[in-house]
């Protein structure tokens, strides 16, 4: 009985640290956004693509991980891709670039790193998409997102 008693309790407590581990993945929904077939994105860097994802950060602020995946169907010129923090300018905290592509369809991954000193505060942060052309003489470059995803995590 003894025996018996302890490889359920085993099985148990294996079960619960694997619940656990699985819940411990999951997002807030506020810390991700999906959304398909954007506006036409057009004009000079930088402008707000009005894509918002938030964390909550605690009382002494921690570094935060955004990653943004798209994909993207024309491009007239190069592209940048940046962050808006608290509503701050446009900025790279990363890979940002998105090269001339014309009219094929191209994924493209950022994964941007954000530290306290990049004006994290503590409570609630947000994180916005921003970017645009990278000829500020051109107003028409253009940027065609078919689908992307935005999330934020925090780093601890």
């Amino acid at each position: 009985m003894k025996i018996r008693l302890r490889f359920w309790q085993c099985c148990l407590s294996i079960a619960f640290v694997i619940a656990g581990g699985t819940t411990a993945f999951a997002v807030d929904p506020g810390q991700v956004l999906r959304a398909a077939n954007l506006p036409q994105l057009i004009g000079p860097c930088c402008f707000s693509f009005n894509e918002t994802v938030a964390v909550t950060e605690p009382a002494k602020p921690v570094p935060v991980v955004v990653t943004w995946s798209a994909t993207t169907g024309f491009t007239s010129a190069n592209e940048f891709v940046g962050l808006m923090v608290n509503g701050g300018p446009c900025r790279f905290y990363g890979s940002g670039s998105i090269p001339e592509q014309g009219n094929t369809q191209n994924t493209h991954t950022s994964l941007w790193v954000v530290l306290p000193s990049d004006g994290l505060i503590r409570g609630i942060n947000t994180f916005t998409l921003c970017g645009g052309g990278a000829d500020p003489s051109n107003g028409q470059n253009n940027l065609v997102v078919l689908d992307n995803t935005l999330t934020v995590r925090l780093s601890n």
